[in-house]
């Protein structure tokens, strides 16, 4: 278990890292950058495909083309929040609603049932978003809206994930990432690449990079240690944002950001400790 945890850190270290890069190319468009790291990553998933000899494309091509839609307008919602004055500690607080959010989703849509902490815990994670989103007179920033949008969506891919947990997730990521290159060439063409240089080319391969190599430390970790067991060290991802933000973008979130942030992680650890005393339930009693 002690490899999971260490695996999962690490899976989370790279997804901060990700939101952080995606910031520094704020300069290009949202589309652009979508197509470039994606194309990146789609490559490195595909020949992690191959040599982990899984097939490129999934069986249930329905399933995997909604997890590919929400993972896709995710991405694009997370690249529209990272611009140059917003922190990259929100952006990664407001992605993590994303457990909120499959929760709901699951109970809507697959049908389960909450436990009284998962229900408290809801509660608990919306109170955090107000703190973050602090509408003043009916306005909230378009960057805090779209990083929460940007959670709403990968909380319906996660989900849709659950119904796709026979297939290898190398297979579903180079899917994902696939669908993701395909759905901005279009937006790409019409708008025209922008040149880049060197530092440009860097950064979007190195984005690929990243991305790629939390997915393939995520599926690691999840080999060791089951999800119910571990996943709660996700939460980690926030912290690794807050400091890659101070350090890179000398950003220091206020007081009620914090708060914010604190109750979110707060409700997410509430959710995975009640989810699983729920399980551990349902278990005895058959």
């Amino acid at each position: 278990m002690k490899k999971g945890v260490f695996y999962l850190l690490v899976t989370s270290f790279l997804f901060s890292s990700q939101q952080a890069l995606g910031k520094v190319l704020y300069y290009l468009s949202t589309f652009e950058r979508t197509f470039y790291f994606s194309l990146v990553a789609a490559i490195i998933m595909g020949l992690l495909c191959k040599w982990k000899k899984q097939p490129l494309i999934a069986g249930s091509l329905k399933l995997i083309g909604m997890r590919s839609l929400f993972g896709y307008i995710s991405t694009v919602l997370l690249f529209l929040a990272a611009t140059q004055t917003y922190p990259v500690a929100n952006i990664s607080l407001l992605s993590s609603t994303s457990t909120i959010f499959a929760l709901l989703a699951a109970v809507i849509w697959l049908k389960e049932h909450m436990a009284r902490g998962q229900v408290l815990s809801v509660f608990i994670a919306f109170a955090g978003i107000v703190l973050i989103l602090r509408p003043a007179g009916g306005f909230i920033e378009a960057e805090s809206l779209a990083g929460l949008g940007a959670g709403f969506f990968a909380g319906l891919a996660y989900t849709v994930v659950r119904k796709l947990k026979d297939e290898s997730p190398f297979t579903i990521t180079f899917c994902f990432m696939s669908f993701s290159v395909i759905a901005s060439l279009p937006f790409v063409l019409m708008q025209g690449f922008s040149p880049l240089g060197l530092k440009e080319i860097a950064v979007l391969i190195l984005t690929g990079v990243v991305c790629a190599a939390a997915q393939y430390f995520l599926s690691v970790a999840y080999s060791y240690a089951p999800s119910t067991k571990i996943s709660v060290y996700l939460y980690s991802q926030n912290l690794f944002a807050f400091i890659l933000g101070i350090l890179f973008f000398h950003e220091l979130p206020d007081w009620l950001s914090i708060a914010g942030g604190c109750l979110l992680i707060g409700a997410g650890i509430l959710n995975f400790i009640s989810g699983r005393e729920a399980q551990r339930r349902l278990s005895h009693d058959i």
